[in-house]
């Protein structure tokens, strides 16, 4: 072999090893690249959440949202403030939730931010998505939305009464209600600020006593004009579900009756209700013996709640 041709062998397998060295540690690199990206993950997202806070839920009630650009504008305003995670914005109910991660935003910074694109907002309970009251406490979780102890004892039925439901008709009256305007934003159901003020005005002139009076009663029993407000309106986007989407063209009130509770039934069984509290399980369980929605609404639907009182009208 010659002289140039043992250069040119040399050469090539020097180039070969040094190829297969840079290989070698090419993949060194990208092993320990993979170990720190992997420590990272689980050490940085720990320090992430560190940095910025858990995510806290919070529900306003919001009153005057009187069409879906409303929705849209609410979800711009609080989807622009740093740290908010999700916005949920409810027509019918006239409530909004909103998460957020609360080293990076707090519920007076959201709240002001609803109030200046013009819509009158109260704080309404904080909670952590993972199952838990902060400021109230949380007791069932309705299609994802937070039920809290306090919505329980607020009548469905806001013409002024000394009866008190017992603990499982107000749990399933307010279960009941929540599914039932989940159904009317799904049909985009709209109740104008000016209806729900004639219902008022309605109530009020039937009930026989003076403003002072209708306006303290309103204040002990829902804790504010706004939450009354809300209710009536709710109330209301019920019955427009009902009249437009369900017994339109029915007029026997047995065919209407049925049509109402086959209608209402098919909306319960499909919903998703988890009972969070584990006291209130107990005194459902203990007073009709089911814990489960999905065993207790098929038991309470015949039975006379404010929930039904508002579906046979």
């Amino acid at each position: 072999m010659s002289v140039e041709r043992k250069m040119k062998k040399i050469n090539m397998d020097t180039l070969e090893n040094a190829e297969r060295k840079i290989s070698v540690s090419r993949l060194r690199r990208v092993g320990v690249a993979l170990i720190v990206l992997v420590l990272l993950g689980s050490g940085g997202y720990a320090a992430y959440r560190m940095m910025t806070g858990q995510v806290i839920g919070s529900r306003f009630t919001v009153n005057k949202m009187n069409c879906p650009a409303c929705v849209i504008t609410v979800k711009e305003v609080t989807g622009k403030i740093p740290g908010v995670v999700e916005t949920v914005v409810s027509l019918a109910a006239q409530d909004v939730t909103v998460k957020f991660r609360e080293k990076q935003t707090n519920p007076e910074t959201i709240q002001e931010a609803i109030a200046r694109a013009g819509y009158p907002v109260k704080l309404d309970g904080l909670f952590k998505p993972m199952g838990s009251g902060i400021n109230e406490v949380l007791v069932a979780d309705v299609n994802g939305k937070p039920l809290f102890e306090r919505d329980l004892k607020l009548p469905l039925d806001v013409v002024k009464k000394e009866t008190k439901a017992d603990l499982p008709s107000a749990f399933f009256s307010v279960v009941g209600k929540k599914i039932l305007l989940d159904a009317a934003d799904a049909q985009m159901v709209v109740v104008q600020p000016y209806e729900v003020e004639e219902e008022v005005r309605r109530i009020f002139g039937e009930q026989g006593t003076s403003r002072e009076e209708f306006l303290t009663w309103i204040s002990s029993t829902y804790g504010s004009p706004e939450k009354y407000y809300q209710i009536v309106g709710q109330r209301l986007g019920i019955r427009k579900l009902l009249d437009e989407n369900v017994l339109q063209g029915i007029e026997d009130p047995v065919e209407k009756k049925r049509k109402t509770f086959e209608w209402a039934g098919k909306l319960f069984k499909d919903a998703d209700v988890k009972i969070l509290d584990p006291g209130l399980k107990e005194k459902v369980h203990a007073s009709v013996g089911q814990d489960e929605w999905k065993t207790l609404w098929p038991r309470m639907i015949a039975q006379d709640t404010e929930l039904k009182s508002l579906l046979v009208q």
